[in-house]
């Protein structure tokens, strides 16, 4: 194997949250298996990493719907149901497009657990909304016989919320591990991966909470002591209205970024926090971050387009702009 990659997919590549179908999402996974394919054919080391926002929306709205008659669904197994759900779709799509090139490479999913730091003063404060929008008695109802946190989104009503933990360890991580540099395709830590705790007993107990996928995929990356890094983005709008050019397929130093990031230059959050998980990742050690959407991915993996950061030169020569 001549290195290793870690891909990240934004869920909303995948499914836009607007009332995407199952067939839709298998299109996607499907249309992101042929962009994919010089490195799922390829001799890397692959780990493949997808968030699961819009998905997580859809199983809680369709809890909601059904909960006068069926219990509702929390928000830890929600979660596993998301990973299960998404990787079958992207290692069916991956083995499909391996099998057209008479490649011979096992795919692998493995639902994921993160543990997270319920002591950190987030745990106290609730920074993610989730779910369906409720009216005003609805919401006060369920923050009397659920004890949910609700918040206001003008315009649109209420949403529970809920909060986002820092990620300390990734517990499948060793079988990951193993699993990757055995050679096999490995799809892992969806959706950040089901935020859990260890109780007064040591075991481990999922939890109503959320964690942040770039911060997991960091963390992933450094523990699978990943090269390169490919960020796969619903849209690249945000970056380019930040002024970050995903058209040339040139290199940003890892300086340039850091100054960039100083500076406070970046107005989304969004795209804040994936340049912050960035910069992270190459200052442990990444030779090089890929951003870029999946209509512009052939066009990336050919040097064509993409925001590239770090080293101009990766050990990876599919990466190379130099």
């Amino acid at each position: 194997m001549s290195g290793t990659v870690l891909v990240l997919v934004d869920g909303q590549v995948l499914a836009d949250g607007h009332g995407s179908t199952i067939a839709d999402q298998h299109r996607n996974a499907e249309s992101l298996a042929d962009g994919l394919s010089p490195v799922l054919a390829s001799d890397l080391r692959v780990a493949i990493l997808h968030g699961n926002k819009p998905q997580v929306g859809f199983v809680l709205f369709r809890s909601e719907i059904a909960s006068h008659v069926l219990h509702t669904i929390p928000l830890d197994v929600c979660g596993a149901d998301t990973q299960g759900a998404t990787g079958y779709m992207l290692s069916q799509a991956f083995m499909n497009v391996l099998r057209q090139q008479q490649v011979r490479r096992s795919v692998m999913c493995v639902v994921t657990q993160t543990l997270v730091d319920a002591s950190h003063p987030a745990g106290s404060m609730l920074t993610r909304a989730i779910g369906p929008w409720f009216d005003r008695d609805k919401a006060e109802l369920y923050r009397q016989t659920r004890g949910w946190k609700l918040v206001e989104e003008p315009g649109y009503g209420y949403r529970r919320a809920v909060p986002s933990l820092p990620a300390v360890e990734v517990i499948e991580i060793e079988g990951i591990r193993q699993l990757v540099e055995s050679g096999n395709i490995v799809i892992a830590g969806g959706g950040g991966g089901i935020p859990v705790v260890r109780n007064a007993q040591g075991d481990l107990e999922g939890i109503e909470a959320v964690v942040d996928t770039e911060t997991v995929a960091c963390l992933m990356a450094r523990q699978l002591k990943t090269d390169i890094w490919l960020m796969l983005v619903e849209s690249d709008a945000k970056f380019i209205l930040s002024g970050l050019s995903t058209e040339s397929g040139k290199c940003l130093s890892l300086e340039e970024l850091d100054d960039i990031l100083r500076r406070e230059a970046i107005d989304s959050k969004s795209v804040r926090t994936r340049l912050a998980a960035a910069s992270e990742f190459l200052h442990s050690g990444g030779a090089q971050v890929v951003i870029t959407t999946l209509r512009k991915l052939p066009d990336t993996l050919a040097n064509q387009s993409g925001l590239r950061i770090g080293s101009p030169n990766p050990p990876i020569e599919l990466f190379r702009t130099a």
